[in-house]
């Protein structure tokens, strides 16, 4: 029997109610098979066609239960490129770095390389990490707030610090425990766990590192009479995938400035604009229009260029959630050059782990040069970190350029539609 009869008669079993989608990996044997017998059965029970997703060159046993449950195979998403010159601390000037964009989006790789040709032109994008440290909360319950507060003095107090560290550090070789919060609102208590998370972007290893940090705690203070009781292993103060003022203060992954300083005659040259009206244009749309609609962010598109960049490079796309909060800074020199920043205090990344294991992704973040495989220091995502921060410069650029020449309109207009 070959693979592909050995999938028709899964699929007749699936429509016969005799098994389970979730239950055909272990029946066929091989995640492949068990793909093409999903992708019968839905071809079969809705009455439609699955060509394009059948083709893929992921290694489906390796993504089943890593990446993906119930796969039945891939979709697909033109990605683009441009090049960015940056001058980091880890991203070195020199040489053009390539960024890659995954996007149905027409005009945006186009305006990305429009931004990074000018930034380019004058000399790179100047970038530099503010901060690096994912967060992870757990969520306690005490009886009353005189338990909440004096479980939060233990774990403020020295003997507390030694027990949390030691416990968070028992599991995990990977990640490095540097700060806990602790918030009380009365019966319960917030306990925020602050990370060093090398190339992983590593919220899993954070979950499991900081559980067992609050195990720990658990345990302890309930010798001494504290009884605490452990509601979830995310209280929602990380704040993970949510718009959040704490994350835009304190920051989240990594907080990083880009910024790059565009002489007069390469605006007009690249935009036919002028350093005073995107300044002004910044302040009014970024400033005061966010304000108005209730939006903290302050930007033109950041989302557009990270989410394009999430998914070339297999990051965990809802993350851009957090890293879109960010901030541009326009100002008009006395000689009519442009000074732009863009700050983003959010960035939740990684360069190993996860979805950068799939193989068109890691193709990818190896073309960048920033794979992270044995990488324990966190270079690597340091690196990719700014050529990102540097690309939303460029996006950024070219929107507010565009738009303080009334060129937007335009751009779109040439699309093919249909």
């Amino acid at each position: 029997m070959d693979d592909n009869e050995k999938a028709e008669i899964l699929a007749k079993k699936m429509l016969k109610g005799e098994v389970k989608p979730h239950k055909i990996s272990e029946a066929a044997g091989d995640e492949s098979i068990a793909a093409a017998a999903r992708r019968k059965y839905i071809e079969k029970r809705y009455s439609t066609r699955l060509i394009h997703t059948a083709i893929t060159s992921v290694d489906l046993d390796d993504a089943n239960n890593r990446n993906i449950e119930n796969v039945i195979g891939v979709t697909q998403v033109p990605v683009g490129f441009a090049e960015i010159l940056v001058n980091g601390e880890y991203a070195t000037k020199g040489a053009k770095r390539p960024v890659f964009l995954a996007t149905t989006e027409g005009r945006l790789v186009a305006g990305v390389n429009r931004g990074a040709a000018a930034i380019n032109k004058s000399g790179g994008a100047t970038t530099r990490i503010l901060k690096n440290g994912m967060t992870r909360s757990v969520l306690l319950e005490t009886k009353t707030v005189t338990a909440s507060y004096a479980a939060a003095q233990f774990i403020k107090s020295n003997s507390g610090k030694a027990l949390i560290t030691k416990a968070f550090s028992e599991n995990t070789k990977y990640i490095t425990l540097q700060d806990v919060e602790v918030y009380n609102t009365g019966r319960f208590l917030f306990v925020v766990y602050s990370a060093d998370t090398s190339a992983a972007m590593g919220m899993n290893m954070l979950t499991i590192a900081s559980s067992d940090a609050t195990r720990a705690l658990i345990e302890n203070l309930a010798k001494k009479g504290l009884k605490l009781t452990l509601l979830s292993e995310s209280g929602n103060m990380c704040a993970d995938k949510k718009p959040s003022m704490i994350n835009v203060i304190r920051g989240r992954g990594i907080s990083i400035v880009a910024e790059a300083t565009i002489p007069k005659k390469i605006l007009k040259d690249c935009f036919k604009a002028d350093a005073k009206k995107i300044e002004e244009l910044n302040h009014a749309k970024n400033y005061v229009g966010s304000s108005l609609a209730g939006s903290i962010a302050h930007n033109a598109h950041v989302a557009n260029v990270l989410s394009a960049i999430f998914i070339a490079y297999g990051q965990d796309a809802a993350q851009v959630v957090d890293g879109v909060n960010a901030l541009d800074d326009a100002k008009a020199q006395k000689n009519g050059d442009l000074y732009i920043s863009v700050y983003i205090p959010a960035l939740e990344i990684g360069t190993y782990g996860g979805g950068t294991r799939r193989e068109t992704q890691k193709e990818l973040l190896s073309a960048t040069g920033v794979y992270g495989e044995g990488d324990s220091k966190g270079i690597t995502k340091m690196k990719f970190a700014e050529i990102i921060a540097a690309t939303v410069l460029a996006g950024e650029l070219n929107l507010l350029a565009a738009q303080a020449g009334m060129e937007l309109s335009s751009s779109h207009a040439s699309l093919k539609r249909g």
